[in-house]
């Protein structure tokens, strides 16, 4: 760990500390509020705001403790902060149960110290919000840093062939905590070039990025990264992604070992279809006001419908696909659209396919002529796809999961990779997230990013994914590339 980074992580202790503190001041007060007496019922006890801090603040640092035990002081500046919030609220709801559980066996707890349960529910919910808010600044802090070039990590990578750059392209912003220190092919002086950077101390990580790097080729270098005390870390092959779904069984004294399928069944694939209605609903809702000027600005753009429709693949069968009309009507392909010019454009634009040319499995292409202005507007903040929320709704997709595909696109790569189509496809998903920052994702990588997600699904990544991708959408940076 980095001087910095540990420096920060003692600072991140007083800070929680204190945004405690002042979560169990702000409840206290907000119960003498009259809306607060309106909905909760009057104030009935006489405790005081010091007698009522000498008696909470004692829990303040129990809390600390359980953070600690969480892992929230051990933190790597390249951390995702989504990790981070995630341990705050189990930290915070943990600390409540605890509480709980006092006043079950103690049921004079909550008159001598906590007179309202409405101030452990507040103080519950707004120690979650202040603590965040604390850390959110505190990586902020870190983060001028890391633009600065101070306490960053410095990474290696190990790259392959024609992807040489491709991670790069992804955390050279140094907002991510790294600095790239070299990044080479592997060869068979490769470890002596390793052994040169780390003499120098101008290593500190080590990124195995070539997934068709042999077992021997591996070996020797994570024996290398262990020798020197350095993390290692590797971008997986599609049958590695599988690794962490076995498990074992016994028949009749007989051990085997078996791939599991994805937890996204039985009431896995039930608290999923759940979210997805609670969740399409509500952005339905949210964003019904924007319905209005984005049909208006596509009209005055350009001639023919306002919401383009065309068949999709999906998990069991095919469907129909909503998306606001990013491209000139005649240039579209689908039935009511461009008919065979339409086609005859899209052929001649295969031939200069940014993803995997002209034997790619799917189109992709830079300032493409048939988008109209407002389609590229639209394209860039993704209002286009807002429609897809009816589609969720309808129960064709899902919010998350692997991207929805043209249907003759489909056809080239169904029967190889026919896992993609064992779940509903996705509104978001990881791939989607992918390219939000590499716009050139290789199609083999997005069947990597797919493949992971239905191996290891859970409600709670799909809640992760969601709201990044709405964070990524609002504040985030958007590519410079214009497909």
């Amino acid at each position: 760990m980095k001087k910095t980074e540990l420096i920060f992580n003692l600072i991140s202790i007083p800070l929680d500390a204190l945004s405690l503190a002042l979560a169990g001041i702000a409840s206290f007060y907000l119960r003498q509020e009259d809306v607060t007496v309106r909905l909760v019922g009057p104030v009935v006890y006489s405790l005081k705001l010091q007698q009522f801090l000498l008696s909470a603040y004692k829990f303040i640092p129990v809390i600390i403790l359980i953070f600690a035990f969480l892992g929230l002081y051990n933190l790597k500046g390249t951390r995702k902060f989504s990790l981070e919030t995630g341990r705050i609220v189990v930290g915070t709801s943990l600390s409540l149960l605890i509480i709980i559980l006092i006043f079950f066996f103690n049921k004079n707890f909550f008159a001598d110290i906590f007179p309202s349960r409405f101030i452990i529910l507040a103080a519950w919910g707004l120690g979650i919000v202040f603590v965040i808010l604390g850390r959110l600044i505190l990586k902020s802090f870190q983060t001028q840093l890391f633009k600065r070039g101070i306490g960053l990590h410095k990474l290696v990578i190990i790259n392959g062939g024609n992807e040489l750059g491709a991670i790069e392209n992804i955390i050279k912003d140094r907002r991510h905590g790294y600095e790239i220190a070299g990044e080479f092919s592997y060869s068979e002086n490769i470890i002596n070039i390793l052994e040169g950077l780390y003499a120098s101390g101008k290593m500190d990580e080590l990124l195995q990025a070539n997934p068709n790097l042999n077992e021997e080729a591996n070996l020797k270098l994570v024996q290398f990264a262990r020798n020197k005390g350095l993390k290692f870390s590797f971008v997986p092959n599609l049958f590695e992604v599988q690794r962490n779904i076995i498990e074992t069984d016994n028949l009749n004294g007989i051990p085997l070992i078996g791939l599991k399928n994805t937890p996204l069944d039985g009431w896995g694939k039930v608290a999923k279809r759940v979210l997805d209605i609670a969740t399409s609903v509500a952005c339905l809702i949210f964003i019904s006001p924007i319905f209005l000027m984005v049909a208006i600005a596509i009209k005055l753009d350009s001639k023919g419908k306002i919401i383009y429709s065309a068949v999709r693949g999906g998990r069991g069968r095919d469907f129909k696909f909503y998306k606001f009309r990013s491209m000139y009507s005649h240039l579209s392909v689908g039935d009511g659209y461009g008919g065979q010019e339409a086609e005859k454009v899209r052929m001649e634009l295969w031939k200069k396919n940014n993803r995997g040319g002209e034997e790619g499995p799917f189109l992709k292409i830079k300032d493409d002529p048939r988008v109209t202005k407002v389609g590229r507007f639209l394209r860039r903040s993704k209002l286009d796809e807002i429609p897809q929320f009816w589609n969720v709704l309808k129960g064709d997709m899902s919010m998350v999961g692997p991207r929805a595909h043209v249907l003759d696109e489909v056809k080239k790569y169904r029967d190889r990779y026919p896992r993609m189509f064992s779940i509903k496809p996705g509104a978001f998903g990881l791939s989607q997230l992918a390219q939000l920052s590499w716009p050139d994702l290789p199609f083999e990588e997005e069947i990597r990013l797919n493949t992971f997600y239905i191996e290891n699904w859970s409600l709670w990544l799909d809640v992760k994914i969601l709201a990044q991708s709405f964070y990524l959408l609002f504040f985030g940076d958007k590519p410079k590339q214009d497909y």
